[in-house]
C-alpha cells in the first residue's frame, strides 16, 4: 500500500469521513482563484478538526487549514497536501452573564443577525464583513474604527500538537490585523465575546448605516474580491495613511495585469475580472507596491495572504 493510500484509509477509520480528492479551491476563495487540492476535508466537529491535524501531522502529510476563504489567495498549482475547511459553527447565548459563546466556523453575518435580532449592541460594526468568526479574530479584522478584539473575554484554541487550552484577551496580543494567535499558529476552536443589551431598533438601524458605507466604496456583494488588499500602513510619526490614498496617488485606478484589475470605486481592492490567475494577481500587487515604495518610501504589507501550493502548518 502506498503512502497515498494508506493516509486515505487511516483518514476514514479515524475521522469517519472520507477524504475528497483534487477538489479545485478555486470554489472555496472569493478570489474565485486556484488549483486542485490533493486532499480536501470540511470539519463540522471540534473533534473532527483535532483529529484531522493531529493525523495530518502524524502521517506527515502537509496540511492548512481554512476559514470562508475571503482573505486567501490559493495558488494556481493548488495545494499538495490537505487542505482543512473549518465549518464548526454554532452559539451559546447568555444575556444574564454578559456573554456570547460562539464556534469559530460560524459565519460573521450570523453573528451580526442574531445580534440585530437579540438586541445586542457593539457587534454591528461586522456588518458585511465576510468570513468567519475564527479567521476574524486570527487576524483582528475590524472597520470603521473598530475591531473584534475588542469584543474577545475568552477563546479555546488547539495548538499543532492537538493540545487545547483557554487565552484570555490579554494573552492574544491583539493589533492591527494581527493577534498572537498567527505568530503561535493556534488554530481558534470557540471564542466567548463581550455583549450588552441594546434597541433592537437602533442596532437595526446602525448595522444598515455600515452596510451602506460599504456599499458605497467596496466592490459589490459576489464579485471575485478578497477585500482590501493591503493593510493600511503606519508613518514614522505613527499616523495610520489609508492603503487606497496612496494607491489612488500613484495612478493605481484603470490598472490591470491580465484578468486581474483594480477595482474603480476603490484603489486597495483587487478583483478577478473573469479568468484571472493568482499568479496575474500577485503581479499587479507587486507592482502597485513597486510604486508606492519608489514614490512614498512606504513598503505596503499584504493583508490577503498567499498560500503556496507547498505550504504547511507542519
Amino acid at each position: 500500500m502506498n503512502q497515498n493510500q494508506d493516509f486515505l484509509q487511516q483518514f476514514e477509520l479515524e475521522v469517519g469521513v472520507s477524504l475528497q480528492q483534487g477538489v479545485s479551491l478555486a470554489t472555496y476563495s472569493n478570489f474565485r482563484v486556484g488549483g486542485p487540492a490533493d486532499y480536501f476535508f470540511e470539519a463540522t466537529t471540534p473533534i473532527q478538526l483535532k483529529v484531522a491535524v493531529s493525523l495530518a501531522r502524524r502521517m506527515r502529510v502537509p496540511y492548512y487549514l481554512i476559514g470562508g476563504g475571503y482573505n486567501i489567495l490559493f495558488d494556481d498549482k493548488g495545494y499538495r497536501g490537505l487542505i482543512i475547511k473549518n465549518s464548526i459553527s454554532g452559539m451559546n447565548l447568555s444575556l444574564e452573564e454578559g456573554y456570547l459563546e460562539i464556534f469559530s466556523g460560524t459565519r460573521l453575518g450570523q453573528l451580526v443577525s442574531l445580534a440585530a435580532k437579540k438586541g445586542l449592541a457593539g457587534l454591528e460594526f461586522l456588518a458585511g464583513i465576510p468570513g468567519t468568526v475564527g479567521g476574524a479574530i486570527f487576524g483582528n479584522a475590524g472597520a470603521f474604527g473598530q475591531s473584534i478584539g475588542d469584543l474577545v473575554k475568552q477563546v479555546e484554541v488547539m495548538d499543532l500538537d492537538g493540545q487545547e487550552m483557554r487565552l484570555d484577551r490579554g494573552a492574544l496580543n491583539f493589533g492591527y490585523r494581527s493577534s498572537s494567535l498567527k505568530n503561535r499558529h493556534l488554530i481558534v476552536l470557540k471564542a466567548t465575546l463581550e455583549i450588552k443589551p441594546g434597541s433592537t431598533a437602533e442596532i437595526k438601524k446602525k448595522v444598515d448605516s455600515f452596510l451602506e458605507k460599504r456599499a458605497a466604496k467596496h466592490p459589490p456583494a459576489g464579485t471575485p474580491c478578497a477585500g482590501s488588499y493591503f493593510k493600511n500602513p503606519v508613518l514614522p510619526d505613527g499616523q495610520r495613511i489609508p492603503a487606497g490614498y496612496l494607491l489612488e496617488k500613484v495612478g493605481a485606478k484603470g490598472l490591470r495585469v491580465g484578468q486581474a484589475g483594480i477595482f474603480p470605486g476603490h484603489c486597495n481592492f483587487i478583483v478577478n475580472l473573469g479568468q484571472a490567475t493568482a499568479q496575474e494577481i500577485r503581479s499587479l500587487a507587486a507592482e502597485l507596491k513597486d510604486r508606492v515604495r519608489r514614490q512614498f518610501n512606504i513598503e505596503l504589507e499584504e493583508e490577503v495572504i498567499f498560500i503556496p501550493a507547498d505550504a504547511s502548518m507542519l
